[in-house]
């Protein structure tokens, strides 16, 4: 794992939630649903006089528009589960590590959003530590990976 890629956790939920925003949006065009407000009278006295909303499908919509935006409601949604899956991985690396003080600076930075000076302050480190402690953790993890990687 890198730093680049624990910097791409926020925007991937970020963009998760956006692509979800879509995908519905397209699901209701694809469904082409109507409405109409009619005037109508309650159904037990005093019949009093009304306007209610009714929804219905458009059945006059074309075969062909439904096809598209299927298409792309099919497409947004690979890249949502691209998104997930890579989300899910980043989570599970930091939910993962087992030393306390370096989750917590994980969680802060990448979760979290945090600059490394907040963390710093939050944890009652020096400015520079947090960064320099997960750019020394990373490197020494993504050694014991691949050593470890090798062995059949």
């Amino acid at each position: 794992m890198t730093k680049e890629e624990l910097g791409q956790l926020i925007d991937l939920r970020k963009e998760i939630k956006e692509l979800d925003e879509k995908i519905e949006r397209l699901k209701k065009q694809r469904v082409g649903n109507v409405s109409d407000r009619v005037h109508a009278s309650m159904q037990e006295f005093p019949y009093c006089y009304t306007t209610v909303t009714i929804t219905g499908v458009d059945q006059k919509e074309s075969k062909k528009r439904r096809a598209v935006i299927t298409e792309n409601e099919m497409l947004l949604l690979k890249r949502r589960q691209q998104a997930v899956d890579a989300e899910y991985r980043i989570s599970k690396f930091i939910a993962n590590i087992e030393d306390s003080k370096m989750r917590r600076i994980i969680s802060l930075r990448y979760e979290e959003g945090h600059s490394w000076t907040e963390v710093a302050d939050i944890m009652n480190y020096d400015r520079t530590y947090p960064s320099k402690a997960v750019t020394k953790y990373l490197k020494e993890h993504g050694e014991k990976k691949g050593k470890t990687g090798n062995r059949k």
